[in-house]
């Protein structure tokens, strides 16, 4: 008896909140039919026949449902390691913005950036922390991982800027602090050809690789690559130019 009020008390639930409807009109139509059954001619051979066809029809429109399988997160949260090459994410792109607190792991392949973008006429937008920000330095040795030269780091990717500055249009500011993540965006203004991966940069990660990535493209969700185009877009409003001496450049 409790299994069969339990039954009952989930078949409420369930049309309450509108699941499973087209599965309980198809299993009251067969019951009908089957109680009707029993005793000949009690309903009409065509009243049968519309019964079970409106049934099919049920079961044919609850295929067309979208599915509501869980999603992968671990396809959508990735590490550095799951991205392919730098140089296959801007092939024949027209923009590159750039956010990092020393941004060294992509300027690395400052080559490619000028093979790619600068050559063809394209432009580079890049963020970095402001290495003569003393708090904000502080703050960023606290929370990177303790096996990077933040310094050293900053100041060669400053060099990379300044002497790649001659090969196109490179534009180059610094933030007092870091918002706790990395952000890569390539051609932001250029409709489905945009592409984005934000890396989460955490608490002391032991390996760079570790930090969580995502990558999002407008096809993917046009919402969030606005969004975060819009917030690189803050963060370059509120960015300064360094200081040559590497005081602080407001």
């Amino acid at each position: 008896m409790q299994g069969i009020i339990r039954g009952l008390q989930r078949v409420i639930q369930d049309i309450l909140a509108g699941r499973n409807i087209e599965s309980y009109v198809v299993t009251i139509l067969a019951l009908v039919l089957a109680v009707a059954g029993v005793v000949d001619d009690a309903i009409p051979e065509n009243w049968k026949m519309a019964t079970i066809l409106a049934a099919l029809a049920l079961l044919v429109f609850n295929t067309t449902r979208p599915e509501t399988d869980i999603v992968d997160l671990d396809a959508v949260l990735q590490d550095r390691d799951d991205f392919g090459a730098f140089h296959d994410m801007i092939r024949d792109a027209r923009e590159l913005w750039i956010y990092g607190p020393t941004a060294i792991n992509i300027l690395r392949d400052v080559a490619y950036i000028k093979r790619e973008i600068l050559d063809r006429g394209g432009m580079v937008r890049v963020l970095t922390q402001d290495i003569g920000n003393k708090e904000g330095m502080s703050f960023l040795h606290d929370q990177i991982d303790q096996t990077t030269d933040l310094e050293n780091s900053l100041r060669m990717s400053m060099d990379i800027l300044k002497n790649a500055s001659r090969w196109g249009l490179i534009e180059y500011r610094v933030l007092p602090y870091c918002p706790g993540f990395s952000l890569v965006i390539v051609d932001p203004n250029h409709g489905s050809k945009g592409r984005m991966v934000l890396e989460v940069l955490g608490f002391r990660n032991d390996l760079v690789a570790d930090r969580m990535h995502m990558e999002i493209t407008p096809d993917q969700s046009q919402h969030w690559f606005e969004h975060w185009v819009k917030q690189y877009e803050v963060m370059w409003d509120a960015g300064y130019p360094p200081r040559e001496n590497g005081q602080q450049g407001q």
